[in-house]
Parts: C-alpha cells; structure tokens; sequence
C-alpha cells in the first residue's frame, strides 16, 4: 500500500483552522497509525509470527545488554568516536533511501526506530560533545 498525496489549493477567505498548538502526543498518534496501516497488511497468521519474532528479539537483546553490561565493568574500552556515529547516521539514511522505494511505510518507520535507538545509545556522548 504506497501513501497517495495530494495538493490543497488556498481558498481566498480562508482563516486558519490551527494555529501553532499540536497535541502532545501527535508523534505517538502518528506512530500508531503507521503501525496501524502496516498491521492491516498482515494475516493473523503473520501476525503472530511477527510478535513471537519481536517477544524472541526483545529477550535476546536483553540478554545481550546485561551481558555488555556485566563486561563494561572489567573494560576500559572508550566511547565511539563522532566518526562513528555520523557514519551509523549516514548507513542509517542509505537504508531508510532503499525502503522507500520498496517499502514506504516500513522505511518511516525503520527511520523512526533507528533515530530513536541511535539517540538512546549515544545519549550520554551527544551531551558531552
């Protein structure tokens, strides 16, 4: 399902209809929704795969993360580098390029993901920069 656009033209006496206040949770309903319109693709069938695969994803990324975590504490390797980060920003933009022509909804939402996730782990070095 690729999303359609289309072009309004300006009415003469026309008075603006929201003026510069957006609910707070706009990006939360724009998220659900883009969830939403992917979920009405699938089967119940994929459904399902789909959760077991993010529930079995999820567990093994924990895991992960408490293990880094355990070892972080008997290393002393440094942080990554501004190098790094902008070449993960750069590979991240050349994904979300590709999807876009395959995918237009999934690409927005690995965007949304992989911008989400870069700023969580790099959290701590964007602040120091």
């Amino acid at each position: 399902m690729a999303l359609s656009s289309t072009s309004v033209q300006p009415q003469g006496n026309s008075t603006p209809i929201f003026k510069n206040s957006l609910p707070a949770d706009s990006a939360a309903a724009l998220m659900a929704t883009l969830v939403a319109m992917y979920a009405a693709q699938k089967s119940k069938k994929q459904l399902r795969k789909l959760r077991r695969r993010l529930a079995f994803t999820y567990m093994k990324e924990v895991i992960r993360h408490k293990a880094n975590k355990f070892k972080s504490l008997f290393s002393r390797k440094p942080a990554p580098s501004s190098d790094e980060k902008t070449l993960l920003y750069i590979l991240l933009g050349i994904l979300v390029l590709i999807l876009i022509f395959v995918e237009p909804v999934v690409a927005i939402v690995v965007l949304l993901v992989g911008i989400l996730v870069l700023l969580l782990v790099y959290h701590g070095d964007l602040s120091k920069d």
